[in-house]
Order: structure tokens, then C-alpha cells, then sequence
């Protein structure tokens, strides 16, 4: 099975593992230690006992149980973590995709994304890629494209959606709105983000429209997908839930929020000051921790437990990875570095193994007698995977093959939209509340 295969964990992006990876219930935190340390930095993604990492424009496979380097590919312009699955490395740069054969680091095949030409002075940037239903799925040149696995072919493309805009009690009219990128994955579709705070679904095998949200917000970042719900983060830094299937908006949370996670029922995220969990069939605040300045790195969900790094102003937990019961907020574990005041902002976690960018690699995991212990309890674990079902990573298709996600690489600056161009005064966050209320009175009474 898969672990961490992607940049977020996997293709629904909701940087969790559950059972086979992360920390169930009785886990020692106690037996956790420092194993091996390579010069090469970034977090990486891992997969069936190797790691995958960029550097320098190639990517570098390491043995996982000693960090010794497999093999090392050719400059494929990789500046990303890459995406694993189906038995190859998937690698986004400058214009295309390449993919590496994950045994020897061989290119199979190189799929331009992009018509820029050598001259253009802002070359367009392909996202990470995200892998599912045998398909990788990359953003470029204000497009989705589809490309097949095997064979490199682009399968369909969509550079842009239909969308019907005004309120239901005035005229309306359909325009059309560019695909910015922003994708996540389900069992069942692949969602993208277009430009005016769009989400859409598309089938993952022709392209074709569907579910298509206007969120009534400008800008939308941090596409998050589960089976039941999609989550994003909006240009006024809350995070939003609609429905998967109906598009209905259930929650909103607001206070700065800067990165998210989502395993089951629970939803994780944090803002410049603190770590919050919500309970997602109430949408009320679980619990808290922090209120530090602008300290907090990006939350992982492994299992049971919620990590998440502290920097130089994190109060009790300065310059700290730290471990929180994801029930409770309890403190399970800290990994202090006051000699070098820096864990990173983030983590990868595959196997019960904690990979933490500290300028170089670091990994973090049992002693090798507790390991084998645990691996022993997790067999008949059957635990409550992520989204409280199967693990994202075992696959849309029902191969065993490693799923993945795409980064969060939308542009917070982009250009005018739409729904801006039809007034000279944008909307102040507070109209577009009520506005949106408006639209959802209105839906009641029809």
C-alpha cells in the first residue's frame, strides 16, 4: 500500500495517512528517535520503502530503512516533490510531465503541458502532478490536461467551464471561466479550481462538466477532496466545506487560516497563532492549542495523532515537532532542536516514519525492536482510515496503487476576475456574506 505518495499525502490532498502508516492507538511515542539524516533538503514522498526526493533537477530514490541513494535520474527539471504510483515516479517541470521508472530512475516517456516558447518571459508553471483512475492530471496554461500512465498520450484537456452567474431572482448568464489548477481527487471524480472562486468537478475519463460551484468568493486556494466533502481556502483566509455531490455549503471557519488536514469526521488546521481541530458532523471547535505569533507549520494527520512544528516564538513548544491526540489535543510526544532552531515546516509520514525538512532530511521513527512490535499489532488493525473508509491512497480504480494529490501551488495574486470586471467596486467581504445569504434564502424559498 502506498504512504505518503504525493506532496500532501495523496491525491484527495489531505495531508493524512491512516492505520498502515500513521500512529494508532497504544503507540509508544516514548520509542520514537532519530534514525538517519541525508544532506539533501525538501520534504519528500515515500512509497513501498523508497524515497523520493528533487534535487537539483533530478529526483533521488533512497533506501527508506537506511537512506542509502538507489539510483539518481537524469535533470528533469523537477523542483517538486513528485507523485508515485503504478510503479512510476511522475515528475512536473518547466513546460511537461516525466515519467521515471521507480525501480532504475529510466524516463519512460515526456508529455509537453504547454505551448510556451523559449522567448515568452513568464513561462507558465505546471503543477505537481496528481494521479488517479490511471491518469496523471497537471494544470498549465490556464488548462487541465489528462495524461495517460502508460503511454504519456494526453487523454482530454479543459482549458475552461461554463458557469451561470447572477442571483436567481435577476437576469442570468453563462460566461466562461478559466481553469486556474488546484486539483484534488475522489473515488469517483476530479475536482479543479477556476478562476472567480469556481470549484468544478470533471469526469476523470472524458473531461466532462460537472458539479460546478460558484462560491461567490474571488479567489480559492488549498483544494481539499474527500468522498463526502471539498474543501477550500479562501482569499479572506477561512476554510469552506460544500458537499461533494449536491455542492451545498455546510461550513465555514475563519481567523487566518493558513494550511488544513482532514482525516474522517475531524478537519485540522492552523492559523498565525494557533493549531485548531473541528469536529466536522457539528462543525464545532474540538480543540485549541497555541495562541503564538505567526510560529506554526503545516498540520499532518498520521492515524490517531496530529503533528505539527513550532518555530522560535512557539511558546512551550519553541523550535519543537509536536504530536497532539487527534480526539483530545493532549500532548503524545515533542522533538526539540534547540541547538539548531529548526525543524522544518512540515512533515511527510509513511511506514510510522516522521521525514521533517530541517535544511537537510531527518528521519524520525521507532527503535527497530518496538517497530517490529508495532508492525505486528498494525496487521490486525483494520483502524478507521482516512475519510473513516479506506485510505485515499489505495486508489480511485480499486488497484492497490499509490494515489496522488497536487501541491497547493494556485497563485495568490492572480488577475481580475469575472464577477470583478462587472463592477468597478468589489464587494467588501461583508457584502459577499450577505449576498451569499441572500442566494441561500432564496434557494429555501423555491
Amino acid at each position: 500500500m502506498a504512504g505518503w505518495s504525493a506532496a500532501r499525502g495523496g491525491y484527495g490532498n489531505t495531508a493524512a495517512v491512516g492505520s498502515d502508516h500513521g500512529f494508532g492507538d497504544g503507540f509508544d511515542f516514548d520509542t520514537l528517535e532519530v534514525d538517519w539524516t541525508a544532506d539533501a533538503g525538501g520534504l519528500p514522498v515515500v512509497d513501498d520503502g523508497i524515497v523520493y526526493l528533487p534535487v537539483e533537477g533530478a529526483v533521488h530514490a533512497l533506501d527508506a530503512a537506511d537512506g542509502s541513494l538507489e539510483w539518481q535520474s537524469e535533470d528533469v527539471g523537477a523542483s517538486e516533490p513528485p507523485t508515485v504510483a503504478y510503479g512510476t515516479v511522475f515528475v512536473s517541470g518547466e513546460r511537461g510531465v516525466t515519467a521515471l521508472d521507480a525501480a532504475n530512475g529510466d524516463v519512460r516517456w515526456q508529455t509537453s503541458v504547454s505551448d510556451a516558447t523559449d522567448s515568452d518571459a513568464d513561462e507558465p508553471a505546471v503543477s505537481p502532478p496528481t494521479v488517479a483512475f490511471e491518469r496523471v492530471y497537471v494544470s498549465a496554461d490556464g488548462g487541465l490536461s489528462a495524461i495517460d500512465c502508460e503511454t504519456g498520450e494526453i487523454d482530454w484537456r479543459c482549458d475552461s467551464v461554463t458557469v451561470t452567474i447572477g442571483d436567481p431572482w435577476e437576469e442570468q448568464n453563462e460566461v466562461d471561466r478559466t481553469i486556474e489548477g488546484g486539483v484534488a481527487a475522489t473515488d469517483e471524480c476530479v475536482f479543479v479550481l477556476a478562476e472567480a472562486g469556481t470549484i468544478v468537478g470533471l469526469d476523470p475519463l472524458t473531461g466532462e462538466q460537472g458539479l460546478t460551484l460558484d462560491t461567490y468568493y474571488y479567489y480559492l486556494y488549498d483544494l481539499v477532496a474527500t468522498d463526502g466533502r471539498v474543501f477550500v481556502r479562501t482569499e479572506s483566509e477561512e476554510v469552506v466545506a460544500y458537499d461533494s455531490t449536491t455542492g451545498e455549503r455546510e461550513e465555514g471557519w475563519s481567523g487566518g487560516i493558513r494550511r488544513l488536514a482532514v482525516r474522517g469526521e475531524t478537519l485540522v488546521f492552523v492559523t498565525g497563532y494557533e493549531l485548531v481541530a473541528v469536529d466536522l458532523e457539528s462543525g464545532d471547535e474540538r480543540w485549541s492549542v497555541g495562541k503564538y505569533s505567526h510560529s506554526i507549520g503545516d498540520p499532518v494527520i498520521a492515524c490517531n495523532a496530529v503533528l505539527v512544528s513550532f518555530g522560535l516564538q512557539g511558546g512551550e513548544y519553541e523550535n519543537s515537532l509536536v504530536a497532539f491526540d487527534l480526539d483530545d489535543g493532549s500532548e503524545q510526544w515533542v522533538f526539540s532542536r534547540t541547538e539548531s532552531a529548526f525543524v522544518g515546516g512540515g512533515c511527510a509520514v509513511a511506514d510510522r516514519t516522521i521525514y521533517i525538512d530541517d535544511g537537510g532530511l531527518t528521519t524520525i521513527r521507532a527503535n527497530e525492536g518496538e517497530r517490529d512490535e508495532g508492525d505486528e499489532e498494525a496487521e490486525g488493525d483494520t483502524g478507521d482510515d482516512e475519510r473513516g473508509e479506506a485510505d485515499e491512497t489505495d486508489g480511485p480504480d480499486s488497484n492497490t496503487a499509490d494515489e496522488v494529490q497536487t501541491g497547493s501551488d494556485e497563485t495568490e495574486d492572480g488577475g481580475e476576475t469575472d464577477v470583478q470586471n462587472e463592477s468597478d467596486d468589489p464587494e467588501t467581504d461583508g457584502e459577499q456574506r450577505t449576498r451569499y445569504m441572500l442566494r441561500a434564502m432564496w434557494s429555501w424559498i423555491s
